[in-house]
């Protein structure tokens, strides 16, 4: 039961005190208002959880989509040395090619 100064406007009051009884200022014993602090708590937090995500999304980018892409990418045929595959000739093409 010591009495402290409010940080508001200097009275003397109690540290268990809610409220200043001059002033009406919350919490006069603390040396920060409840605002203040709840402001520097969310700061805080929203720092930390923000390094948390950009963390979490440079991991998923690099690591797992690049193998979720193999899944995805059908692997191309490998030819055998010295033979050269046949190249690819659209539809239309083929029919008057082959005389057909």
């Amino acid at each position: 039961m010591s009495l402290v100064s409010c940080r508001a406007c200097g009275h003397q009051v109690d540290t268990s005190a809610l409220a200043c009884p001059r002033c009406g200022a919350t919490d006069p014993g603390s040396k920060i208002s409840r605002q203040q602090r709840n402001a520097i708590y969310f700061a805080i937090q929203l720092i930390i959880w923000s390094t948390i995500l950009g963390f979490g999304g440079w991991y998923v980018w690099h690591s797992l989509i690049p193998l979720a892409k193999q899944y995805i990418v059908k692997p191309v045929a490998e030819t055998p040395a010295g033979l050269t595959p046949a190249p690819i000739i659209p539809a239309h093409r083929a029919a008057t090619a082959t005389g057909g």
